[in-house]
């Protein structure tokens, strides 16, 4: 029995040693790799485009009239 302690002692050892050798010694560094991967986010995407009703008439949008305050303070408190 105390043979077969001392055999598996030995064994772990010496694997132990052989971790440590390779960590030490062995070439572990990954080779650098560029890679460019195209990501489409939900919600981040733009709309498609409206697509136009038949028979539907074309009508210009005018503009929307700039507010009469001159600063964003004189808006705010509705002066």
């Amino acid at each position: 029995m105390g043979r077969i302690l001392q055999a598996v002692f030995i064994l772990v050892v010496l694997g132990a040693l052989g971790v440590l050798g390779y960590a030490y010694f062995g070439d572990m560094e990954a080779d650098p790799v560029q890679t460019r991967t195209p990501v489409t986010l939900p919600g981040l995407a733009p709309p498609p485009p409206a697509q136009p009703v038949p028979g539907a008439a074309l009508v210009p949008v005018a503009p929307s009239a700039a507010p009469e305050s001159s600063t964003p303070a004189e808006a705010a408190s509705g002066q």
